[in-house]
């Protein structure tokens, strides 16, 4: 290697020997002397290298640089080697100058030296330049070379310099490359990925868990105390070291060139022309785009600076790169420019869209800047947060899309580029927000939202809506500043005091100068008192009055009115004297003498900058001016002249001016943009640190408001952009994104939905449907936030296509089949909207496409959550109810089927307990049947059949409505539509669940006309109550057999008969299973109302055929008894309600009904007597008193002419057509019924005392003994009352009959059951002695005295009770022996009585009569019961018994009462005569008896 280069300087030195001049002679014999160095040697070399490039020859340069280029690049120049070129004085020495012009005295190492030698030849021809520059690059990539930063940054300065002041394109191009190769191989050696911002702490910290060795892998034996790694070996833990700290330099060298190239677009360095500039901003560009990670915060603060300058200058590559590097920083690092990226686009990137004077160029180039900053998908929503969203920043987004949707309106060049901008804006958020949707649904499933998270969300969501309020605020305050002020004080924007009001003006730069003035120059106290505040917030200190008036007056502009600047200038002079009055080059002695120049620079102002002013004033007149204007002194000339040129040069901002929309000349354009800069830079001093707010699965939620505010003007601009190209497949996927992203965010989106169907329906005409198809598609994924009006645009929209055949079915069905995907809000709204577009359709047009869609929807979604999908059903059943009832048949038959289908299909599912879907699905047949003719009915009832032959084993719930249409059916008079309503009955099972319908249903049945129907309702009952029985159910039986009872009442006699007997049938086989309580609701429901109607169709219908009284209700009394009879031990509760219902029919006038009534009684107690209690007793014998007294005829009395007339003159004003005869037939007919049903109760009370008195207790007879006793009375009063039965008999009682009406079978009957029962009582008592006797005797012994008397006393009682009604019962039988004789004797006298008056001849013949009836009474009742009595009893009464019955003994032994007749016979004398033996053989015997006593 040593020979090589050797040769190589061998070969140089001799080459240059031959070219040295003379005067160099000398270095001949140098050089002759290096012979056989190596290259440690080179630091004296280097002699030989300078001597050829002061050669002027320009192959021995191009010879030099070609040598030192191989020396370079085969490693023999080491960069450690210093420059001993001062060794040899014969050398004419180089100056070297460093960057500061000054001479470097210091000694070179050998690689500064040759940049300074290679600096030498730079305006030589373009190939030594050349070479130099490739010499130079070697130099870097050379590692030999041991570059340092100094040397480094003097390679980059001369190839700067060189592409300045290169005036060739290969210069040029050799320069940008040899450039960006000294970068690339900077930042490659940094290692910034790795290392950025990271120190070496950071890099040891990082030890791993299974305690391996941080440099080669193995086993960590070591713990590095110093590093904290964990290590092998010692040379393990060096080479950490080494490597770390080779990679920091390399990364800080880096950072070093990154600012050196910043300081190098700074108008202080000497290279200044655009062209250092500009490759300077492409080496910066490509740092920023290849190594960002190597700039640091710092970098791109002093970057900003001069980017921020070169984006408003008018060279097409200083503002293209700046823009380039700035949307580069933008996507990596966007954190570190919070600051910066507000500023520049609200004030570079929108200042120059907005302004006219920039050029077209400029505009399209900071779009598209625009366009590449949004391609980062996360930009826009982080600015919104970051931005939009925070009090501290201005708006951003906002006034992005803002700006671009005026400039899309404005100017149609831009259009494609804006709608890039919109597209990449939607696309990002649409990225965004499907890349952390993601991450929300893993995360809520792992773990809870962090609390200090949620506050954190809930901050920003309010400073964004604080923010919007402060926004309209503003805007308000731009109209009407009081008006916006108040709003922000209600709003909670800012307090409503002073220092509040006043710092808000002052920190919000968003508000109109104009309008700032205005406020603050009002005349109210609250205006004065905040213009007092926003003066004192700003300080004046070390300024003039000139330059305070201008930061004063740069704030807001003057008002117009003097008296309001007066106000302004007087607190700006107060506050400029307080500020500046202790200053020792302070001028003014007082506020006035400051306000009083102040005004003068106002006027001075005016003066010079107004166009309308001719004579500007002069810099003397402005002197003559200000004379004693400091309180009668002058200011200093020099202070007046330098304030004069100031405001000459540069206008005082007195009032607010924007002309940014007119045009300028470049001057003024250039003027323009100093200002805004400047505006800008002090807008970037005022900006305060903020943390960058990144987005999440939490702040991603926030985004919504960007949409909810922008989408329209989005949609807007790429619907415009759609319909100028109608094939921009990218838009069409734009817009859907932005319909689908409002979606999913849960925005409002009918909207742009209605735009979109606009758009699509036009391009559909143009023969373009991709949009609609589109819209179509994503229908499924936006469906639930359409709400009503997205629905009905998008229905209709799809009906209209329909109808025009413009798409395919495939596309628009997609509509209706994803309804099963929606929500249970949106499909209500779908279904409610598609239902009104029917409803429209079949109105208008007949149509039923829409209403073809409904079914098919009502299908997809029938297996929904029954409560909603019983909501839907709801909607769509009064649809084709409306349908239905416009009368067009096929619209229909063709409603009324699709019902029944899907019915058919709904009714297959299961139906869940306790809730009746089923009814209302079935519902709209029954409304639609009501509403329908008979046609439409007939077809109504055929499609239920259908669905009953298909469904009834799914049927539950909706056999309601199935039951009402059959009852609808049955009650029509239509027998097609009765006959068809009966028919589904066949098809219907029983079931538990519809008895209660099938019960009503017969009900229905029952009552047809049609005999056949009725029977076979009787037949259905049958069935069901054979079902009731197996499933034990009894709830119903009653309502059931109700049917059976009304039908026992039908005037059919089949029919009546047949329900009669099925009725009882059941009761008496079946009536074991039922409880009493069932049995109570069975008789007041079922067995009751029979005789009701029993009693009512007598009453109503007295003159019925004998075949219904003697078929029917004999057969019901019949049935009665026998039930009674069978089921005793469950009626007996009921005993009272059969007495009842006995009553009644007694108390109906018809006498066949009350002797059927008693009848049936009489049989109920003499079967079931037995079993009777002793309150069951109570009732039966109060019933007995309570009918015997009711069939007392009491009203016989009433029968004659002067009551009839009495009744008549009463009730006369009701009934005038009824006559006085028709009255007395009523009387009659009730008296004649009390009659029979008298006689007839006295027997069968006589019958049941008989057999059951010992069941009964004392008082019981005592108060049926008064009963009889008064039915005796009664008959036997009326008995004697001969004119009145005369009278009666006259009025029509019993013509029929040649003997006056009486009682005395009445009379003597009651009188005998009389007797009966005090002969019972006699003997009940009898029995109590006789027991109270014994018991007495069992328990003498056992009982003190007192307990003994107490004995004595009850038996005593008993006797003293025994003799009374002993007495009373002797007595009775005494007076009746007497009441015959007599009768006798008064007979015998009206013998005597003879005449023509046929009353007198009644007389006789009725006393005879009434002898006739004392005789039986005497044979049959009094002398039996005398004979009966023991000698005891009838001593009491002996001596009386003996003298009437003696006496009676002769009456019967004459011969007068052989004139006696019976009925039959009158004078028979064979009757007579065995009378007359057996009542004197009875009288015999009973004398007999006492005399044998005495």
């Amino acid at each position: 290697m040593n020979e090589t280069y050797q040769s190589l300087v061998q070969q140089y030195f001799e080459k240059l020997k031959k070219v040295l001049p003379q005067k160099q002679n000398y270095l001949k014999e140098t050089l002759s002397k290096f012979q056989g160095q190596d290259k440690q040697c080179f630091g004296d070399h280097i002699v030989a290298f300078k001597s050829g490039m002061q050669i002027k020859q320009s192959k021995i340069k191009e010879l030099t640089l070609s040598t030192l280029i191989i020396l370079v690049s085969k490693g023999y120049i080491d960069g450690c080697l210093m420059d001993n070129t001062n060794n040899f004085q014969q050398f004419e020495t180089m100056e070297i100058i460093d960057a500061t012009g000054k001479k470097k005295e210091q000694q070179m190492n050998v690689i500064e030296s040759l940049i300074h030698l290679v600096q030498q030849c730079l305006v030589e021809k373009d190939e030594i330049i050349s070479l130099a520059l490739k010499f130079l690059i070697s130099l870097v990539m050379n590692p030999f070379c041991n570059m340092q930063q100094h040397e480094l940054t003097k390679i980059i300065k001369t190839v700067v310099y060189v592409y300045a002041q290169s005036k060739s394109q290969n210069i040029d191009r050799l320069c940008k490359s040899i450039f960006l190769q000294i970068i690339l191989i900077t930042f490659q050696g940094s290692n910034c990925e790795s290392i950025v911002k990271m120190t070496l702490n950071s890099i040891i910290n990082k030890v791993s868990d299974n305690k391996q060795c941080q440099y080669c892998g193995k086993q960590g034996k070591f713990e590095c105390r110093q590093n904290k790694v964990t290590v092998c070996s010692y040379g393990c833990k060096k080479n950490i070291q080494e490597t770390l700290e080779l990679q920091q330099r390399n990364y800080e060298n880096a950072q070093n060139v990154f600012d050196l190239l910043i300081r190098l677009l700074s108008p202080k360095q000497q290279f200044q022309q655009q062209r250092n500039q500009i490759i300077l901003l492409e080496g910066i560009y490509f740092i920023c785009d290849n190594y960002d990670s190597c700039v640091e915060t710092k970098s791109i603060y002093n970057l900003s600076s001069y980017l921020l300058k070169f984006c408003l200058q008018n060279e097409y590559q200083l503002y293209s790169l700046s823009f380039k590097i700035f949307q580069r920083l933008t996507f990596s690092k966007h954190k570190e420019m919070i600051n910066q990226i507000n500023i520049f686009i609200n004030q570079i990137y929108l200042s120059i869209l907005e302004n006219k004077n920039t050029t077209d160029q400029h505009k399209t180039t900071t779009l598209e800047s625009l366009w590449n900053i949004f391609q980062r998908k996360h930009a826009s929503l982080e600015f919104y947060l970051n931005y939009d969203c925070s009090i501290k920043h201005e708006f951003l987004m906002e006034n992005i899309i803002n700006t671009l949707h005026i400039i899309f309106q404005q100017n149609e060049q831009f259009r494609p580029l804006i709608t890039q901008i919109y597209q990449a804006i939607i696309i990002g958020i649409d990225q965004t927000f499907n890349e952390k949707a993601i991450n929300v649904s893993q995360q809520e499933q792992q773990q809870p939202q962090d609390i200090d998270e949620t506050i954190f969300i809930n901050q920003l969501e309010m400073q964004r809506q604080q923010k919007q309020e402060i926004q309209k605020g503003v805007y308000l305050f731009k109209k009407n500043p009081e008006k916006g002020m108040s709003f922000l004080i209600k709003a909670n924007i800012i307090q409503n005091d002073p220092a509040s009001i006043a710092r808000f003006l002052l920190e919000n730069k968003s508000l109109p100068k104009e309008s700032v003035g205005q406020y603050l120059g009002g005349h109210h106290q609250i205006n004065i008192q905040v213009l007092s505040q926003y003066t004192n917030f700003l300080t004046f200190h070390n300024l003039s009055v000139e330059q305070a008036l201008r930061q004063y007056l740069d704030l807001f502009t003057l008002p117009p009115e003097s008296q309001q600047i007066d106000r302004v200038v007087q607190k700006f002079a107060d506050k400029f004297y307080e500020d500046n009055q202790n200053n020792q080059n302070f001028h003014f002695k007082s506020s006035s003498s400051i306000y009083t120049f102040t005004y003068l620079l106002v006027m001075l102002q005016t003066d010079l900058h107004n166009p309308k002013v001719v004579e500007k004033m002069k810099l003397t007149d402005f002197i003559k001016l200000a004379r004693q204007i400091n309180d009668g002194e002058d200011l200093p000339q020099e202070y007046l002249t330098i304030t004069y040129h100031s405001i000459q040069k540069n206008p005082l901002a007195v009032r607010e001016s924007d002309t940014s929309m007119n045009p300028l000349t470049p001057n003024q354009y250039q003027k323009q943009m100093e200002e805004l800069l400047k505006k800008i830079k002090e807008l970037i001093k005022r900006q305060s640190d903020t943390n960058y707010i990144q987005i999440d699965q939490e702040t991603i939620l926030l985004s919504k408001g960007l949409l909810e505010s922008f989408s329209g003007k989005f949609l807007e601009i790429l619907l415009v952009t759609f319909e100028s190209n109608l094939n921009g497949d990218a838009i069409i996927k734009s817009i859907l994104q932005l319909i689908r992203l409002s979606s999913k965010l849960s925005m409002k989106i009918e909207n742009l939905v209605q735009d979109v169907v606009k758009v699509g329906l036009n391009s559909i005409k143009k023969g373009n449907g991709m949009l609609m198809i589109g819209l179509l598609s994503i229908i499924p994924i936006i469906g639930n936030s359409l709400h009503e009006q997205g629905w009905k645009c998008v229905l209709e929209a799809v009906s209209l296509m329909d109808e025009q055949r413009q798409l395919d079915s495939d596309h628009t069905d997609k509509v209706f089949m994803c309804s099963k995907d929606l929500d249970n809000s949106s499909i209500e709204e779908f279904i409610i909207q598609l239902c009104q577009l029917s409803k429209q359709e079949i109105f208008q047009k007949h149509r039923i496409y829409s209403l073809q869609k409904l079914v098919e929807v009502s299908d997809y979604n029938m297996d929904r959550v029954k409560v909603i999908w019983n909501r839907l059903w709801s909607i769509v059943s009064n649809h084709i109810q409306e349908a239905v009832a416009i009368r067009v048949k096929s619209i229909t038959i063709f409603a009324v089927d699709s019902l029944k289908q899907l019915n058919i299909k709904f009714l297959q599912k299961e139906e869940l307990y306790n809730i009746q879907f089923q009814r209302e699905v079935l519902k709209p047949f029954e409304i639609i049947y009501i509403n329908s003719d008979i046609d439409e009915k007939e077809f109504v009832l055929l499609c239920v059949k259908q669905i009953l032959q298909n469904s009834k084993t799914y049927i539950k719930s909706g056999y309601k409505v199935i039951f009402n249409l059959i009852n609808l059916g049955l009650k029509e008079e239509n027998d097609k539509i009765s006959k068809l309503a009966f028919d589904l009955l066949k098809f219907i099972e029983i079931q538990e669940l519809i008895l209660i319908d099938l019960i009503q249903t017969y009900q229905i049945l029952g009552k047809k006309d049609n005999e056949y129907m009725a029977i076979n309702s009787i037949e259905f009952v049958k069935q069901c109550q054979r079902f009731m029985i197996t499933q034990e159910q009894q709830t119903l039986q009653v309502p059931l057999l109700g049917i059976l009872s009304n039908l026992a009442g039908d005037k059919r006699i089949q029919i009546q008969t047949q329900a009669v007997e099925t009725l009882f049938y059941i009761l008496e086989e079946k009536g074991s299973l039922f409880n009493e309580e069932y049995w109570i609701m069975i008789f007041s429901s079922v067995l009751r109302p029979i005789f009701d109607e029993i009693q009512f169709t007598l009453s109503t219908n007295p003159e019925l055929n004998q075949y219904w009284f003697k078929d029917s209700c004999q057969k019901v009394f019949q049935n009665i008894s026998s039930l009674i009879k069978k089921h005793y031990t469950k009626l007996k509760g009921q005993l009272p309600d059969f007495l009842k219902l006995f009553q009644n029919c007694i108390q109906n006038q018809n006498e066949k009904l009350a002797q059927l009534s008693i009848q049936a009684f009489k049989t109920m107690i003499m079967d079931k007597g037995l079993q009777f209690e002793q309150k069951d007793w109570e009732q039966i014998l109060l019933f007995i008193q309570q009918m015997l007294k009711y069939t007392i005829p009491t009203k016989l009395k009433d029968i004659d002419q002067s009551t009839i007339k009495q009744e008549q003159q009463i009730i006369g004003i009701l009934k005038k057509q009824k006559s006085i005869q028709s009255i007395t037939n009523n009387i009659i007919n009730e008296c004649y019924s009390q009659c029979a049903s008298q006689l007839l109760l006295i027997q069968t009370s006589k019958d049941i005392c008989e057999l059951y008195h010992q069941n009964w207790n004392l008082n019981q007879l005592d108060n049926l003994e008064k009963t009889f006793y008064e039915s005796y009375q009664f008959a036997k009063f009326f008995n004697q009352q001969i004119e009145q039965r005369y009278n009666i008999w006259k009025s029509g009682f019993m013509q029929d009959m040649n003997v006056l009406p009486g009682l005395l079978r009445q009379e003597r009957e009651a009188f005998s059951c009389m007797i009966m029962i005090i002969q019972f009582k006699m003997k009940m008592l009898k029995q109590e002695q006789q027991q109270q006797s014994k018991e007495q005797l069992n328990i003498q012994q056992q009982l003190n005295q007192e307990q003994i008397k107490e004995q004595l006393i009850k038996e005593q009682q008993l006797r003293q009770q025994y003799e009374i009604v002993l007495n009373r019962y002797l007595q009775i039988l005494l007076d009746s022996i007497k009441q015959f004789n007599t009768k006798h004797i008064q007979f015998v006298n009206q013998q005597q009585d003879t005449g023509d008056d046929p009353l007198i001849k009644i007389k006789q013949y009725e006393t005879e009569r009434d002898m006739q009836n004392l005789r039986t009474l005497l044979d049959v009742s009094i002398l039996p019961k005398i004979l009966l009595l023991s000698d005891e009893e009838i001593k009491l009464k002996q001596n009386e018994f003996y003298e009437q019955l003696l006496n009676a003994c002769s009456f019967v032994s004459e011969f007068c009462i052989l004139q006696m007749s019976c009925q039959d016979c009158k004078k028979c004398g064979r009757c007579l005569n065995q009378q007359k033996n057996n009542l004197f053989f009875q009288i015999k015997k009973c004398l007999l008896k006492l005399f044998e006593l005495k």
